[in-house]
């Protein structure tokens, strides 16, 4: 063990756009939000760094569509919170008529996030004040199978050698019918010399991330275990993070952004 967080402190960046690799506040929570015991209810997010607007699917007393939307801030501790506005305009049907639409605030919402994927939602509107617990939608599962190649970071904190190290590594992600997944790494030394590490497990999704909450992570002939989470598939490649307890108060946690290779 002594070796290997030796060698891993000794990793160098060989890379400018390593500086990209997601640093660990950053979690993006676009998507689309329900609560799986209400089917016909939900909320929209998309997010613009420490903004979100929401859109949500929720009706009156009437049981009939309401549509109202909310403009969260990210504060303190990570809560977003905002108003909640009220909106009206013209017929599908017909030409958009500017003169119709009316925007007025009636009320507030905040988000307090439980972990990437979950969460507290409390809106009110009007003299209404409504909780729920909100989990990612998930429409269909994500190709992630395929070779990568890209950037990994690794912090260190509480280990006998603390610190950061960003190095080149190649990716290779099996994904089994069964819904395992393996992610089998090939990295590089400061000298050059490669060095491999592997995380194998169960996978679930959540929303458009998957994890790996209890993994199986090899690495310099130790066996441990890591949380893969915010695995998320994109148009050009892959990204997610890890966290490992080493023991003793010496934890890593990984953040990686590779580019497609080969599917």
């Amino acid at each position: 063990m002594t070796a290997f967080l030796r060698l891993r402190t000794l990793l160098l960046a060989v890379l400018a756009a390593f500086a990209f690799v997601r640093p660990a506040a950053a979690v993006d929570y676009t998507d689309i939000w329900w609560n799986p015991g209400e089917s016909g209810w939900g909320v929209n997010f998309i997010q613009a760094t420490d903004f979100i607007f929401a859109t949500f699917f929720i009706y009156g007393e009437n049981q009939q569509p309401t549509w109202v939307t909310a403009q969260l801030t990210r504060g303190s501790s990570n809560v977003w919170t905002g108003p909640l506005y009220y909106t009206t305009g013209s017929f599908y049907g017909a030409a958009w008529n500017p003169n119709q639409q009316t925007t007025a605030q009636v009320g507030t919402a905040t988000f307090v996030p439980t972990d990437s994927a979950t969460g507290q939602l409390t809106y009110v509107v009007g003299t209404v004040t409504v909780v729920k617990t909100i989990t990612r939608q998930t429409l269909k599962p994500f190709f992630a199978g395929g070779q990568y190649a890209g950037a990994v970071q690794l912090v260190y904190s509480g280990c006998a050698n603390n610190g950061t190290s960003t190095y080149w590594t190649q990716l290779t992600v099996t994904q089994r019918p069964n819904g395992s997944m393996r992610f089998a790494w090939l990295a590089y030394d400061a000298n050059g010399n490669p060095f491999t590490f592997a995380m194998d497990g169960a996978s679930a999704q959540q929303g458009v991330l998957y994890r790996l909450p209890n993994a199986t992570y090899t690495f310099d002939g130790n066996t441990l275990s890591a949380d893969m989470s915010q695995i998320r598939v994109t148009t050009q490649g892959i990204e997610g993070t890890w966290f490992s307890n080493f023991g003793q108060g010496c934890t890593e946690s990984g953040y990686f952004s590779l580019l497609w290779v080969q599917p």
